[in-house]
Order: C-alpha cells, then sequence, then structure tokens
C-alpha cells in the first residue's frame, strides 16, 4: 500500500472539530435575519458558503483514503474559516452584526482554527512517521 494511504474510512462526525464547524454555521444563520435584502446575493450568500464549507470539508478530507489528500482539504477548510470571519468583520463594520455577536461567532472561529491546525499537525506527523 502507498505510505499515503489510511486503511479504513472514518466517520467524521465523530470529530469535535466537525461538530464545531456545524455550531459555526448554526451561529451564521442566527445572525444573517438582520442583513440588509439587498445583501441576500451578496456578503449573505458568500459567509454562508464559507461557513458550510469548513464542515464539508473536514467532512470529506476525513473520508479520503490518503492522508495527502486530507490535508489539502484541511487547509481548506483552514481557509474557509478564516473568509467567514473576514465576512463577519465586513458585516461588523456594516452595522449588520453586533460586536457581542461577532466576539461569540470569533470564539468559535478561533477554537476551530486551533483544532484544525492541531490536526494538521498530527497528518503531517503521520506522514513524516510512514515515510521512515
Amino acid at each position: 500500500m502507498n505510505n499515503t494511504q489510511t486503511t479504513h474510512i472514518r466517520d467524521f462526525t465523530q470529530l469535535k472539530v466537525w461538530n464545531r464547524a456545524i455550531d459555526l454555521s448554526d451561529h451564521i444563520y442566527g445572525v444573517l435575519d438582520k442583513f440588509p435584502q439587498y445583501e441576500e446575493y451578496a456578503t449573505k450568500t458568500q459567509i454562508i458558503k464559507s461557513a458550510n464549507s469548513v464542515s464539508a470539508n473536514i467532512a470529506e478530507g476525513n473520508s479520503q483514503c490518503s492522508v495527502k489528500r486530507e490535508l489539502y482539504h484541511i487547509n481548506i477548510a483552514i481557509g474557509s474559516t478564516m473568509e467567514t470571519k473576514s465576512w463577519l468583520l465586513l458585516s461588523l463594520r456594516r452595522n449588520y452584526i453586533t460586536q457581542e455577536q461577532f466576539d461569540q461567532i470569533n470564539l468559535v472561529i478561533n477554537e476551530i482554527v486551533k483544532m484544525l491546525h492541531g490536526y494538521r499537525k498530527k497528518l503531517f506527523m503521520y506522514l513524516e512517521g510512514e515515510e521512515e
């Protein structure tokens, strides 16, 4: 077997980071009702897509039979998390969300980013161990 392949497909729903990413999506949907109608197909749509991309990429990556492919998706999930934060900062600046809402969601974002970096580090360590 190739040294970058795993021997089983795991259940991504058991990952704490995937569950926190779902929480992030729930938080995002919870603040969207205050957005102006003209943002329906702009900021609002983009923030939904970026937030939902986090859990989707964690799931897709975890379901890969290749550690390198899993790393690829974890990196995308990190990027999507930070994209979501960027959209939230823009929304805060435009007064679509309150500082309190931003702070609450930002705590979840920071937690997810830390978890994803830890996950990525673990995958890198696995790859290094397999190459020895």
